[in-house]
């Protein structure tokens, strides 16, 4: 009976979403996603797939094979699966545990799931809190732009529980017609491939010279007409009127971009245009502007450098350093009014959308969410210990680069501690533009504290509007550091201090928290 109430409701929610994948990219419940097929060595096959398209992708091109999928109780029949990725496929710890890529529609025409065609599945590379793309695509979505849903599912293939991934919204024709309508969603799209570096600088007026460096057509690709891309490319590199920024306004979406920019240097995207040339698509409106859209967003919240002690890709909040070869950012920041637009905006970034009280209970849900299903993942690519730590503690991992001798030492901050020091950068770079910006008033406040006297513990009133991370220091009367908590997580109402083993006598209780605030409160143990 409730298998059948569950079937009722599902389809119910398909049949009135608003909007495709409402469903599936309900990120508040962990989805199950079960794949059958009749490959008897489906790993085996995927995996060689994937080796030849890697060395040849002309003579083998993307292949998918026939599987059922089963997605929270709703099966479809026919449907296709492949192996997907760079990176996130060669490091061989994950095991079975490759990304995937689900197409509906591979073997039967116009069939869907949630009104989607195509499914990613994406592993979790170099991301031990497994939150990366979900807290970004959240960002960028919170700012008012495109950017792609995300969801938590448990994979099965064959029975087997290969592990827990999040599914990402694909790109692509359907994604545009819930963004800009059916009658603007049939221009070029076009995405930086696996592998790609695509500076937008000028290589010339055939389009084999952009697709060799890894851009690629992904929609009308029977055509193949690259003119408008190549033309705005040739005026980027080129075009130095004095009415470049009128030509640039109408024919870009400069603004969407400075906010896209914004985010993705607060939360150090180095794999991303300003950084590696990759990760993202440019879509050429039927209105004439061309559109930015982030794409992949795993590598973030993260120190990164050679072993060697090299810093790498450290950048700056306007990447001055990488004007010679990224023409777009030369182009832009050469224009003042884009320059204050683009550190305006950061500033409010800061002050609004990347904080704790936007973004920490969604962190936090989101993290004990998924918890279980990590747990007991067979093949996952950090350990369950680093999950754990992974919001407040700092994280070590080494990473070979492919088909180099060069290692990478990535350390991964605390997600909440990172939050609060990225917002501290982006201040200190903002005085360096000689703009003014600020985040929390650092002023000393008045806790309330009970019951007071007391005895073994005291009840700390949550005095954020939102969420709250923080610790506690406290002093005796001569004014020596007693007792000092680690930061911790502290939703609710209030927090319950242990004073066990606290000697009588009065104290001065401070609360230090994640965003600058003090706290503090004269105590009394009887």
């Amino acid at each position: 009976m409730k298998k059948i109430i569950l079937y009722i409701f599902i389809c119910f929610t398909l049949s009135t979403s608003a909007q495709t994948g409402n469903f599936v990219f309900n990120d508040t419940i962990l989805h199950t996603l079960v794949i059958e097929t009749d490959l008897v060595n489906w790993f085996d096959t995927l995996e060689q797939d994937w080796e030849l398209n890697i060395q040849d992708p002309l003579l083998y091109p993307e292949k998918y094979h026939k599987c059922n999928v089963t997605f929270d109780g709703i099966t479809l029949n026919d449907c296709g699966f492949r192996e997907k990725g760079n990176a996130s496929n060669s490091l061989t710890s994950f095991g079975r545990k490759k990304p995937l890529k689900i197409s509906f529609d591979e073997f039967v025409n116009n069939q869907e799931l949630d009104g989607l065609e195509k499914l990613n599945l994406n592993n979790f590379t170099n991301d031990p809190s497994l939150l990366h793309d979900a807290i970004c695509l959240k960002l960028c979505r919170d700012a008012g732009m495109l950017a792609s849903r995300t969801s938590f599912t448990k994979v099965f293939v064959n029975g087997e529980y290969i592990g827990l991934y999040v599914a990402i919204e694909n790109v692509d024709k359907t994604f545009l017609k819930f963004a800009y309508g059916s009658a603007n969603n049939d221009g070029n799209l076009y995405k930086t491939d696996r592998g790609a570096s695509v500076t937008l600088q000028w290589l010339g007026n055939e389009s084999g010279a952009y697709k060799d460096v890894g851009m690629k057509l992904t929609t009308n690709e029977s055509v193949d007409d690259w003119s408008r891309l190549i033309s705005f490319i040739d005026n980027l590199n080129h075009n130095y009127n004095p009415d470049f920024k009128d030509y640039l306004e109408a024919n870009f979406d400069v603004h969407s971009y400075l906010k896209i920019l914004a985010i993705e240097k607060c939360v150090r995207s180095w794999d991303s245009y300003w950084g590696g040339g990759n990760n993202f698509f440019m879509y050429e409106h039927p209105d004439g502007k061309i559109r930015w859209i982030p794409w992949d967003m795993n590598e973030t919240f993260q120190d990164l450098k050679i072993i060697s002690g090299t810093s790498f890709f450290d950048g700056y909040l306007i990447p001055t350093n990488q004007f010679e070869e990224r023409p777009l950012l030369q182009r832009i920041f050469e224009i003042e009014e884009y320059k204050n637009e683009y550190l305006d905006y950061a500033c409010e970034l800061i002050q609004t959308k990347f904080h704790l009280d936007n973004l920490g209970q969604f962190i936090l849900d989101r993290h004990n969410l998924i918890d279980e299903a990590y747990k007991t993942d067979p093949y996952k690519y950090n350990s369950y210990e680093s999950f754990k730590k992974s919001l407040t503690d700092y994280n070590q991992d080494e990473v070979s680069i492919a088909q180099t001798a060069y290692v990478l030492k990535l350390t991964y901050p605390g997600i909440y501690p990172f939050i609060q020091s990225q917002r501290e950068w982006v201040v200190k770079q903002q005085e360096g533009w000689e703009k003014e910006c600020s985040i929390e008033d650092n002023g000393i406040y008045n806790l309330f504290v009970y019951p007071n006297p007391t005895d073994d513990y005291i009840n700390i009133n949550n005095d954020a509007t939102g969420f709250e991370y923080a610790q506690f220091k406290l002093y005796n009367s001569q004014g020596k550091l007693f007792r000092r908590t680690a930061y911790e997580i502290m939703p609710g109402n209030s927090y319950k201090l242990d004073l066990t083993g606290v000697p009588q006598g009065f104290y001065m209780l401070l609360k230090y928290s994640a965003d600058g605030r003090v706290g503090r409160a004269k105590v009394v143990v009887k």
